[in-house]
């Protein structure tokens, strides 16, 4: 049987690409990591327009997460948080009842509040959207953050103290609008806002 001989040329640019191919591949998955939430450093804040007088706003004080983040592939990213319901924190302690009633979030009976990231866009070098699944009161609606990536890289702190070295962390913002109403929480409207802005401010500490 004869053998196909191809030119020297193309046989080495084959061998290039090829390794080439393997170095990028290599490394693109080396840049992928794990980062969990810093919990002291986390922030998820919602609000809403109170008989049109002023806006009133609401803590989630205990959130839990992790998401998977490449810098350099932000599109590749997974994102997994879960809030107790609980949690929320108005400062004023018959509004904490109130809102943690079955007429808004329910806790007692739904503890935990999800979110779940299906698509991660693009916008600029430092932007992006977040489209995901919102679970509350077992009620499941699509939603889509618009996130800023602050900072992904050894702690800050590193150049001033030893005990950060090679701890390295992400930082992230984000922003939504949602409507309570599509989680059955209608109560009020309108003289409480349907809609309500949702943002969140996130330290990460890389975990892998």
């Amino acid at each position: 049987m004869r053998r196909l001989r191809l030119p020297v040329g193309i046989g080495q640019l084959g061998l290039a690409v090829t390794i080439l191919m393997t170095t990028w591949t290599a490394s693109a998955v080396a840049q992928m990591a794990t980062y969990r939430l810093d919990k002291d450093y986390t922030a998820i804040n919602f609000s809403w327009s109170h008989l049109g007088l002023s806006r009133q706003s609401a803590r989630l004080t205990n959130v839990d997460g992790r998401i998977q983040f490449d810098p350099m592939m932000p599109e590749l990213s997974v994102i997994d948080v879960t809030m107790r319901a609980a949690s929320i924190w108005t400062g004023v302690a018959e509004f904490d009842q109130l809102i943690k009633s079955p007429d808004y979030f329910s806790a007692a009976q739904f503890p935990l509040i999800t979110f779940r990231s299906k698509e991660v866009r693009r916008t600029s070098d430092k932007t992006g959207q977040v489209a995901g699944d919102l679970t509350i009161k077992g009620i499941t609606r699509p939603v889509t953050l618009n996130v800023v990536w602050n900072f992904s890289g050894e702690h800050p702190l590193a150049k001033v103290n030893p005990n950060y070295r090679d701890v390295y962390v992400a930082g992230f913002s984000a922003t939504a609008v949602l409507r309570r109403s599509d989680w059955d929480m209608s109560l009020a409207i309108p003289l409480v806002s349907d809609e309500v802005r949702l943002s969140i401010e996130t330290e990460l500490l890389r975990s892998d």
